[in-house]
């Protein structure tokens, strides 16, 4: 048996394992963990500095391993799309098609800033704006064709580096990584009131 007091991290605990306090309801609190699992704050720094590492890796043209001419690798020597850009183009395939302003709304940037990064992808040939012919003031993005398999190159070389570092995990281990970033996603992402 531990020698450490009970961790009630309810609304409405006084901390003492019984409940009591002034809460209205028994609900949990948001980001509380029981004092056994709460990481020490140099793993939580250490942690963090590898999901920067991680999002930095992954957004940083010129991969030795990306296909030629990819939106990573950039053709021929030409320069290689912003990482935002590249943000842009994966949100207009995975839609198929998207407004200036859902390209906004879709990588968490302002409308002026989608539009320049479109303006980027068009002058690169990535994509192609159409006005709709219901309502004329309304543009729609879409992926020049060139660009589907430009982009589709750069979800299979993605999957096959997270397939390496997945590798010589267990399936437990490989388990515990998704949890991870899931509630990584989940603690990052504002909510939507």
């Amino acid at each position: 048996m531990s020698d450490r007091p009970p961790t009630d991290t309810t609304v409405g605990s006084t901390g003492d394992g019984t409940g009591g306090g002034t809460g209205d309801a028994r609900r949990p609190v948001a980001g509380a963990t029981d004092a056994r699992t709460r990481p020490a704050p140099d793993e939580v720094r250490a942690t963090a500095r590898l999901v920067v590492d991680v999002v930095h890796a992954a957004a940083r043209p010129g991969h030795s391993d990306a296909p030629a001419g990819s939106i990573h690798g950039g053709a021929g020597g030409a320069t290689p799309l912003s990482p935002q850009a590249v943000r842009a183009a994966v949100h207009v395939y995975e839609h198929g098609r998207a407004s200036i302003g859902g390209v906004a709304g879709g990588i968490g940037v302002s409308v002026g800033w989608a539009s320049r990064l479109v303006e980027e992808l068009e002058a690169r040939g990535y994509v192609v704006r159409e006005r709709d012919p219901a309502d004329r003031r309304v543009v729609w993005v879409r992926l020049s064709e060139g660009a589907i398999a430009d982009v589709e190159g750069a979800y299979r070389w993605r999957d096959d580096a997270v397939a390496r570092a997945l590798a010589g995990l267990s399936a437990d281990e490989r388990a515990a990584v998704r949890r991870f970033m899931g509630a990584l996603v989940e603690e990052l992402t504002p909510d939507a009131d």
